[in-house]
């Protein structure tokens, strides 16, 4: 049975497609650390905090922040956030205005209240330190 060019085309092409799908799958799950089984790392997450206001900054920090510093904010692109000793101050100014090439700003995204519930959460991380 001869197939004609443009059926030998589009077999090559769906063939082609699927292999490099399959080889994007597979580096992600080569690429992808893996935390170590039965250690600390293993936690992907952080306990929300009790209060109402470290709940709140809790859910901006999921929505905002965790891509960079870690769904346990212990940092990945950006740096672990238990035992920040900056001042609240300092820590307000760097969520508003970013820092040039590391951080965005997120001082037109996120309300006077929204940065200091963030930092309600981040100083409810002083004492999860392990």
């Amino acid at each position: 049975m001869k197939l004609s060019l443009e059926l030998k085309g589009i077999i090559l092409g769906t063939v082609s497609g699927l292999s490099a799908l399959g080889i994007a799958f597979a580096a992600g799950e080569i690429i992808r650390p893996k935390p170590a089984s039965g250690s600390v790392a293993a936690v992907t997450s952080v306990i929300p905090p009790a209060g109402t206001i470290e709940r709140e900054g809790y859910s901006l920090f999921m929505m905002n922040c965790a891509h960079c510093h870690g769904e346990d904010a212990r940092g990945d692109e950006g740096p672990d956030l238990h035992g920040v000793t900056k001042s609240d101050a300092r820590i307000a100014s760097l969520i508003k205005n970013g820092i040039k090439g590391e951080m965005p700003r997120f001082g037109t995204k996120l309300t006077d209240t929204d940065v200091q519930a963030l930092i309600a959460f981040v100083r409810s991380l002083k004492d999860a330190k392990r």
